[in-house]
């Protein structure tokens, strides 16, 4: 009797467990795909100075360090966009460099972009590798750090 109970405990974990793991599976893509939109809102909303957008997709306490080393709060770097000290022409990554992993209701995601800016009346093209952390906070993916290295021109 004890057989049959271990065999039908055991052929029931073979039949839920994949279930289980396919779900898991899915939540974390749909998390995966929700923190890359946030990044590409982010992107947008760095473009056209979206003082709103911005104030969603960037926690209150980001810590926000350019390729320059030049490291700001959610507050400066907003008044930084806002006052046309850096305006970003573009912000595109290269999807292939991209690569998001959910660690409970955090993300980290590492990746590549090509950067066109005008920094304090410099126009610059940039070639950056960054690492960025985001915060799921009630359902919305937030920002907590970004830190990017330009990619040196050969």
């Amino acid at each position: 009797m004890q057989k049959s109970r271990a065999l039908a405990l055991v052929l029931a974990c073979a039949l839920v467990l994949p279930t289980i793991v396919a779900a898991q599976n899915a939540a974390t893509g749909a998390a995966e795909q929700q923190v890359l939109q946030a990044d590409k809102d982010r992107f947008a909303a760095m473009v056209k100075v979206d003082e709103a957008g911005l104030n969603r997709l960037l926690s209150d306490e980001v810590v926000y360090t350019h390729s320059t080393a030049q490291v700001q709060t959610k507050k400066e770097f907003v008044d930084t966009l806002k006052a046309g000290a850096i305006k970003y022409l573009s912000v595109v990554p290269v999807m292939s460099d991209v690569k998001v992993r959910i660690i409970g209701n955090m993300a980290v995601v590492t990746g590549a972009a090509a950067v066109h800016v005008i920094d304090r009346g410099t126009e610059k093209n940039l070639k950056i590798r960054y690492t960025e952390v985001h915060d799921n906070r009630s359902g919305a993916w937030q920002l907590l750090t970004w830190q990017s290295t330009a990619v040196p021109t050969p």
